[in-house]
This record gives structure tokens, C-alpha cells and sequence, in this order.
């Protein structure tokens, strides 16, 4: 390992990000991996690939060898079509890359099917070896990308609880604001933790609309940090989908019903579930179909916006990832959305149309939580569910 130790510091920027990432390694036991633009598509050249890999070990422990033999063997890759330019100090920050002997094109062939083979599987067994973090592209679009997101920060002067008594409006808010021609109403029940992602956020944003999106509890910072994915299952054509309905977005299909451990309630004020929804900005130029929800669900979900007008597909501009990093993004994420309860959120009045609709025991398709079976009785013995604001 001492043979690649390098003296070259690590900026403020790269440690924001590493953190970030190890949090979200600590929760998951998965790296967060990234990929540059040039790599996915097509259409842009690839200079200077590299694979930087963050090691969850004190560099002086760090075995590189044992480390990249089972690495290359977790991928079923030859080791040498790596070569090792530096490890930085801290955590063991390795930058690989990919030998002389490949032909340009291959390079780029070859990380896409790296990028194509991070399945779960692998992802865990990454974490089996320390691995946090994973990186494939440019050095400098990887620099770009932590910049970015260093000066993205909590914005509390725009924390708003969404109830009465709070923040509180019924029907579309008429405040003047432009936003896309879209009517914006009440989320009514959540929170709001708002980004700082503009000085001029009124100015940057005229005429762009709100929308939500769904999110599990171990993707949640996976998608802030590297962006959005178009959908897998595309019922209304290829894109990104969003929802004006945070009712729509908060489907345990779309936003994980997560039990909050009990060491950590009483910083949640003993709240024992937690939902997530990412409240965004999104170009109306970009919407390329308004269709009807697609969980077959026979009751009316949100008493403000019809089932037929629910979903929203966003062209994803033919990209493997949106990442709102990039400055053209019709997609920028400006809050994360909370719901805390104290027993599951399946009991309140307004998610009772959840069992008019698909809802399955599948923690693969519906991140309920709980055994389905366990909530039908409570719902059966008329047990009840409260919102935690403060």
C-alpha cells in the first residue's frame, strides 16, 4: 500500500462528499456509485477514465493487494486491466485506471458494463469488502460533481410543517407565483426540510412546477447525490415519473414505510415511522405525458387532482441518469418531504384508499413496513394513527 500513498490533500469538497457517502454506506451497507455522463452516452467522447474507490479502512491497515484481487474477482475481471495511480490518506481514497493496452472504445464498453453489473448483489458484496464509495468517468467530472454538491445545503428559513395551524391553505395557493401554469396545494401531514440550491431561487424558478417523488429510505441520499433514474417499469412510456400528488407519491410502492429504531425516537418525539418523499422542481416543457395512476386503484387518491391526471412523465432527455448536478436538468430537488407518525400511516384517514389499490406483501414492490396482515387487524380493532409535527 505504502508504494501508492501520496502526499496530494483531499479538498474540503471531496471529504463533504465522502461523508455523505459513508453515511449512506453506514445505513445501507452498499457503496454510493457514480457515473459520468461521457460514460452512458453515446454521443460524448471519453478522455481519462478513472475508477475512484472509496475504503472504509485507515490507510495503514489497508491491504491494496487482498483488496484488488477481491475486487477484480467479485467483477470477474482480469486485474490487469487496472492499474493503480494513487491512495490518498483518511479513508483509503484509491484511484485506478484502465491500462494502456485498451483501445479507447473498450474503455468506454468496459465501465458501462461495470456500471450495468452494479446490481444488488454486487453492491452488497462491495460492502462486504468496505467498499463506500465507487466513481467511474473523468477525474474532473467526479470534482465537478462534489463542488456542486458541497454548497447544496439545509435552507431552514424555508422549513414549513404543512398543517393547520402551520403552514396551511386549502385548494391551489393563489399567491402570485408562477409556477408552470400547474395549481399547487397543501401537502397536508408532511414536512418540509428545504434545500439552498440558488441565490435567486424565485428568479431561477419562475414558470417551473412542483412535483413529487417517492423514494425508499436507502435511496433517498443515493438519489440527491447522484440523480434520478428513468423508471424500470414505464406503464406510460420511457422517462422520469413525478406526481403533483404527494398523496400519490407516498404509496408504500413509491415511498418505503420505514420503522424508526427506538434509539432514535426521541429525536423523532417518539414517533415509530418515517415516510420520505422528494419535493422538486420540474421544467413544464419537460412533461411530456399527464396519465392516469397506475395502481389500479378503484377510490379517488388525492381529492384535489384526478386519478386520470396523477402521474407525470418527464423526458429524461435520453440520459441513464438526471442528475440534478447538471445546471440544465429539467429536474432539481429543493425539499425533502417527512411524515413521522406514531403508529403506521396505513391507519390515517387519507392513505385508506392504499387498500383500493394494488398493495402487496412483496418488499420488493411495496415497502409496507409491517406484515400486511398485522395492519388489516389493526385497522379491523379501529386502532389509530397520529401525525408528528415538532
Amino acid at each position: 500500500t505504502k508504494d501508492y500513498l501520496t502526499d496530494e490533500q483531499i479538498s474540503q469538497e471531496e471529504i463533504t462528499h465522502y461523508n455523505q457517502c459513508k453515511e449512506y454506506y453506514c445505513s445501507t451497507g452498499k457503496p454510493l456509485i457514480s457515473v459520468a455522463d461521457e460514460v452512458l452516452d453515446k454521443s460524448i467522447g471519453l478522455k481519462s477514465p478513472i475508477l475512484k474507490i472509496g475504503i472504509d479502512e485507515d490507510c495503514s491497515k489497508f491491504d491494496v493487494n487482498d483488496y484488488m484481487s477481491q475486487f477484480c474477482n467479485k467483477l470477474q475481471v482480469d486485474a490487469n486491466m487496472f492499474e493503480i495511480k494513487k491512495i490518498q490518506n483518511g479513508s483509503a481514497i484509491m484511484t485506478l485506471s484502465l491500462s494502456d493496452k485498451i483501445e479507447s472504445n473498450e474503455k468506454k464498453r468496459l465501465l458501462t458494463l461495470i456500471y450495468n453489473s452494479c446490481n444488488d448483489r454486487f453492491q452488497n458484496d462491495l460492502g462486504q469488502i468496505k467498499t463506500f464509495f465507487l466513481f467511474l468517468g473523468p477525474e474532473e467530472s467526479l470534482k465537478k460533481m462534489q463542488k456542486h454538491q458541497a454548497n447544496i445545503k439545509l435552507n431552514p428559513k424555508f422549513n414549513h410543517i404543512y398543517a393547520a395551524g402551520h403552514n396551511f391553505w386549502q385548494g391551489a395557493i393563489s399567491d402570485g407565483k408562477d409556477r408552470g401554469g400547474k395549481p399547487y396545494y397543501c401537502p397536508i401531514g408532511w414536512k418540509r426540510w428545504s434545500f439552498y440550491v440558488t441565490d435567486n431561487f424565485d428568479e431561477k424558478f419562475r414558470g417551473w412546477c412542483i412535483g413529487y417523488h417517492g423514494t425508499k429510505f436507502e435511496y433517498g441520499l443515493s438519489i440527491l447525490l447522484n440523480g434520478l433514474k428513468p423508471a424500470n417499469i414505464a406503464a406510460l412510456g420511457a422517462g422520469i415519473y413525478f406526481t403533483p400528488s404527494i398523496a400519490y407519491a407516498s404509496h408504500p410502492r413509491y415511498s418505503e414505510v420505514k420503522v424508526i429504531p427506538a434509539a432514535a425516537r426521541k429525536t423523532f418525539k417518539s414517533g415509530k415511522y418515517i415516510q420520505y418523499v422528494l419535493e422538486c422542481r420540474v421544467h413544464p416543457s419537460s412533461i411530456k405525458r399527464i396519465g392516469c395512476e397506475t395502481l389500479a386503484a378503484a377510490a379517488k387518491i388525492d381529492p384535489n387532482i384526478k386519478n386520470e391526471d396523477i402521474e407525470w412523465v418527464i423526458d429524461n432527455q435520453n440520459k441513464k441518469i438526471v442528475d440534478f448536478n447538471d445546471p440544465s436538468s429539467p429536474i432539481v430537488c429543493t425539499g425533502l418531504m417527512i411524515r413521522i407518525t406514531d403508529e403506521h400511516p396505513g391507519l390515517l384517514p387519507e392513505t385508506q384508499w392504499w387498500f383500493q389499490a394494488h398493495l402487496c406483501e412483496n418488499d420488493q414492490c411495496c415497502k409496507l413496513g409491517i406484515s400486511y396482515s398485522i395492519l388489516q387487524k389493526a385497522i379491523e380493532n379501529g386502532d389509530k394513527c397520529n401525525i408528528i409535527y415538532e
